[in-house]
């Protein structure tokens, strides 16, 4: 794995890092949602697009490549988000369309959610637009027609894109439209969730400014469409929905031109009016569905005008239509003029003119015919410029309303962001002193248990130091004989040393010896009574240690032999780690500890670890993992580990459960083996 992500990209992962079988080549692009990569699927050898759930508000990548919220407050949202983005990819994958992005896959891995689309090669529409600036009119629909074809079937299974815009149409090599980024922020019509919109400033309308998703659906969908079409024929995107909210109520100057007026002459009436239907301010003036709208784009003709060439010329700005009607109005003035001639004689001449008679206008006090043209064009745009500004004003009083929410929308977003970020710098330094004290802790939990090491391995010395003494010395003579030779009977001799009186090596000396066993040799030591050394034994100890919330003493008999491999001991370590008896309270150790004795063949270990990971107690839940634990368990011979299996598998990929189960019996194989 490359240890350097993308500079570009400093939250993507490396290059070359490892997603079950897709290797990461590359970053494709990210958003507030998310980021995509480039990837190769080395099942299939075949290029993929992946995208990665990472909504940047409200969750980071940590320094083992998962992902985990930025405070315990915002893991409840990034959780249910993280739902909704499975869930969305397991709908979208039931739709084969060719103009929709085909998704194939979805998994849980690094604590997130990965969805794997066909990788479409090309260019997006909003390269292409930046590259030619505008697009003819059949070259246009050629891209919008079968767009919406798609995008009427989501709208049909009950959801909306919410960010159709030209960076999220993708031109294939084959000229092929395909509508991408279902991944932003959606849900299925009438959810009762509030969403946090990450708009696109030009295409997105104003309902997703303000208000919860209640109040959108395919009308917020068709806007997008209408701004991206108005990007085709104007050069630019048209005013943002927040400006054009001022201009309707007069607060500015600053009024979205219509695309009748911009399109004039250059594209046919049918789409300029349902290109500025689209765009009509409240959700209720809009096309409610795409049928409705579809059939407003294609009247007036049975078939896109013919272009024959596909190169647009700049559009002419209103600087240089001024410029080229004032040449106009010199080139008329200046041209020189012939005066009629008059004859006088005739008949059929007028009478002279008298001063209160009205003269004849000559050619040379004559309108010109191309200045009236221009005169009467302007008034006609100015015409129409006021009649959009009367029409829309005519919804101030429901606007207003809907700008004053935003306004105070926009208050509210900048006091919560001021909000959370005291939250975040409040919590960054809680976490900080957690860390340090932890630290600390941890610091005198192993000075302690060094400590007590050390303090065992002294008492042993000194111990082993009384025992060399001891059997040093000589024992001393037989105390039975010395009785007889007194004449004091056996029965006299002194009493055996109660279980409360050291017993020393003058303590035995004094016992009175065996009937049936010779007295000890003199070369003889005494058995030394050392601590046990069988584990069973150690393990016991550690039990009543724990017993006696002793957990040092019990830390310092369990680590060594968990160490050295012993499967129980690990359990109990792990238990230990979990209920933080002794040491700092880790899931992350525990889980470890599990880890180690499940992989030596303990079959309630592993049950007890599929069981976390699906159910995600103490750990994030993660169904691969809970399947290959099953699988272990249920190889191992425990049968309710195989229905269990059964269950977790229903929801992976059958790929996934292929790869997964070659794991399964690459890890039973050496299990089988000690067994």
């Amino acid at each position: 794995m490359t240890p350097v992500a993308e500079a570009a990209y400093p939250d993507a992962l490396p290059a070359l890092s490892r997603l079950h079988w897709y290797v990461v080549e590359r970053v494709l692009g990210q958003g507030g949602f998310g980021i995509t990569y480039l990837a190769r699927d080395t099942n299939l050898d075949q290029p993929v697009a992946i995208k990665e759930y990472l909504p940047i508000d409200v969750a980071t990548r940590m320094g083992d490549a998962t992902i985990r919220s930025r405070s315990e407050e915002l893991r409840d949202r990034y959780r249910w988000g993280l739902e909704r983005f499975i869930q969305e990819a397991r709908t979208l994958a039931r739709f084969d369309h060719p103009n929709i992005v085909r998704v194939q896959s979805v998994f849980e891995f690094n604590n997130t959610a990965y969805m794997v689309m066909r990788f479409e090669k090309g260019m997006t529409l909003s390269a292409l637009l930046d590259r030619r600036g505008t697009l003819p009119e059949r070259e246009l629909l050629r891209i919008l027609l079968p767009i919406l074809d798609g995008l009427e079937l989501i709208h049909n299974a009950g959801f909306i894109h919410r960010d159709v815009k030209p960076d999220n149409i993708h031109i294939g090599e084959d000229g092929n439209p395909v509508l991408l980024d279902f991944g932003s922020a959606r849900q299925a019509l009438g959810a009762s969730h509030t969403l946090t919109i990450l708009v696109a400033p030009g295409y997105a309308p104003f309902e997703q400014y303000y208000s919860d998703s209640t109040s959108q659906g395919p009308w917020t969908d068709i806007y997008g469409l209408g701004a991206t079409c108005y990007r085709a024929i104007a050069g630019r995107p048209p005013l943002d929905a927040v400006s054009r909210s001022k201009g309707i109520l007069g607060s500015t100057q600053e009024i979205m031109v219509p695309a009748s007026v911009i399109g004039a002459g250059r594209y046919s009436g049918s789409l300029l009016t349902a290109i500025d239907h689209a765009l009509a301010f409240a959700e209720k003036d809009r096309p409610q569905s795409i049928a409705e709208w579809r059939r407003e784009l294609v009247a007036g003709h049975t078939q896109p005008p013919e272009v024959t060439d596909l190169r647009v010329a700049p559009i002419v700005t209103a600087r240089a239509e001024n410029a080229s009607s004032t040449q106009l109005r010199a080139s008329t003035v200046s041209a020189p003029s012939v005066p009629p001639t008059v004859n006088r004689e005739s008949k059929s001449s007028p009478l002279p003119l008298t001063p209160t008679q009205p003269r004849e206008a000559s050619d040379e006090t004559r309108p010109r015919k191309p200045v009236t043209i221009i005169i009467v064009l302007g008034a006609a745009v100015l015409a129409v410029g006021v009649g959009a500004y009367i029409a829309t004003t005519q919804r101030s009083d429901e606007t207003s309303a809907k700008v004053a929410a935003l306004e105070k929308q926009l208050r509210d977003r900048e006091q919560a962001a001021e909000a959370e970020r005291l939250a975040k710098q409040k919590s960054d330094q809680q976490r900080a002193d957690e860390e340090r004290k932890a630290k600390e802790q941890a610091a005198a939990e192993e000075k302690s248990q060094a400590d007590a090491r050390k303090r065992a391995e002294e008492q042993a010395r000194v111990d082993e130091q009384k025992r060399r003494e001891s059997a040093s010395k000589q024992p001393p003579k037989d105390t039975s004989k010395a009785n007889v030779s007194t004449g004091v009977p056996p029965s006299k001799a002194p009493p055996p040393p109660t279980k409360s009186t050291p017993v020393t090596g003058e303590a035995v000396a004094s016992l009175p010896p065996a009937t049936s066993q010779p007295s000890p040799s003199s070369s003889e030591p005494p058995k030394p009574t050392s601590p046990p050394q069988v584990p069973s034994d150690l393990l016991a100890n550690a039990d009543r240690a724990m017993a006696s919330r002793d957990y040092a003493e019990a830390l310092a008999i369990l680590k060594p032999l968990a160490d050295g491999g012993n499967a129980q001991a690990q359990a109990r370590l792990g238990d230990m780690y979990t209920e933080g008896r002794g040491v700092g309270q880790s899931q992350t150790e525990a889980v470890k500890w599990y880890e180690r004795a499940a992989l030596q063949g303990d079959v309630a270990l592993q049950l007890k670890l599929a069981r976390m990971y699906a159910n995600g107690t103490g750990v994030d839940r993660n169904p691969n993992l809970a399947y290959v634990w099953y699988g272990i368990a249920s190889r191992l011979g425990n049968a309710t580990a195989k229905s269990e299996q059964e269950r977790v598998g229903t929801a992976l990929q059958p790929a996934e459960r292929e790869q997964l189960d070659r794991q399964i019996e690459s890890r039973v194989r050496p299990m089988q083996k000690k067994t």
